[in-house]
């Protein structure tokens, strides 16, 4: 009875992860509003820091944006990695995505 408790609740939260609004977006798509977004707000800044306004530097502020994302849920994972788990499902390639996805909202 436990073991089938425990599984219901897993694939609830499982469930409840898939179905967020952010998993039907890729993490390309999230990066890239979020970059042409900062372009159209602080063009100037926008421009020291990725070296431009063009596509050359919205694509270096996509791989930017998804690094630094990349970088703090490596981080998260390796500071408490139960609470990790229990956030994003598990501490594989899948829940990093989920939780890249989850920064770059």
């Amino acid at each position: 009875m436990r073991k089938m408790i425990t599984a219901v609740l897993a694939i609830a939260a499982i469930g409840a992860v898939a179905a967020s609004p952010a998993s039907a977006a890729g993490v390309n798509k999230l990066a890239k509003a979020d970059c042409k977004q900062e372009r159209a707000t602080e063009p100037g800044e926008f421009k020291n820091v990725y070296g431009g306004l063009g596509d050359a530097a919205l694509n270096r502020c996509v791989r930017m944006t998804k690094r630094e994302a990349k970088v703090d849920c490596k981080q998260d994972r390796l500071e408490d990695p139960s609470e990790f788990d229990v956030e994003y499902g598990g501490t594989d390639k899948a829940a990093l995505k989920r939780c890249i996805r989850d920064e770059l909202r």
